[in-house]
């Protein structure tokens, strides 16, 4: 079994209408609370995710890989690696 989660000083006109949406889709308030929390955690999964994939570059590295190296170090490495 699960964990159970309790949530306090809910608005009374909150707890109303997810007791009537539950009820719309045919389910138990306890039901539905279980689908829309999973729902809940798919999405701050998958916009971690997304955040993770912004913060790289085209390389796959992150912003921060060339921090504290100059233009003209990264330059330079450039041409190295070009001249091998």
């Amino acid at each position: 079994m699960g964990a159970t989660v309790q949530v306090r000083d809910l608005d009374e006109g909150v707890q109303e209408r997810l007791r009537l949406a539950a009820e719309r889709e045919g389910m138990s308030l306890s039901a539905f609370l279980r689908r829309e929390l999973t729902r809940l955690v798919d999405q701050l999964e998958i916009r971690a995710r997304a955040d993770a994939l912004r913060s790289r570059n085209r390389l796959g590295v992150s912003k921060d890989f060339f921090s504290g190296i100059s233009s003209d170090q990264i330059v330079a490495m450039i041409r190295e690696d070009r001249d091998r």
